[in-house]
């Protein structure tokens, strides 16, 4: 059975409600706000903290026209899709226990349990933990 988690918002460090979907945020947001903890929000913060084009700005992504906030989104959806997109933002903003399970549980997919397995040990090297990647508990 998954283990159950909440992701505190990056900008706002409120619990992102269950009902509503997280937003995973780019670099310029980072630039913008240096004070983030991970990259995945709220829709409130992301509406609320919306800007205009300014100097100094960060590109967004080729693929999309460069105007304003909304284009510099990287993706939007559940709770647990983006914190397996984003292992390294989830782990810092209160999906760590999830995701230490998700990596060694036997119905993951070989290719993803190792991709979070390496961020799991990245994860655990820069707080200066060692050994591999074990069974969280709840």
């Amino acid at each position: 059975m998954p283990v159950a988690f909440r992701i505190r918002c990056c900008l706002c460090a409120k619990n992102i409600p269950l009902r509503g979907d997280v937003i995973a945020l780019d670099g310029e947001w980072q630039r913008r706000y240096s004070d983030m903890v991970g990259t995945l929000a709220c829709e409130r913060c992301v509406i609320d903290r919306g800007w205009n084009f300014v100097a100094g700005h960060i590109a967004a992504p080729e693929d999309q026209v460069d105007v304003d906030s909304w284009s510099h989104h990287l993706d939007r959806g559940t709770h647990r899709a983006l914190v397996n997109l984003y292992p390294r933002s989830g782990m810092l903003q209160g999906a760590e226990p999830y995701l230490r399970w998700l990596a060694v549980d036997r119905y993951t997919l070989p290719e993803v349990a190792a991709r979070l397995r390496e961020a799991l040990e990245e994860f655990d090297a820069r707080a200066g933990r060692s050994g591999a990647v074990q069974l969280a508990t709840a």
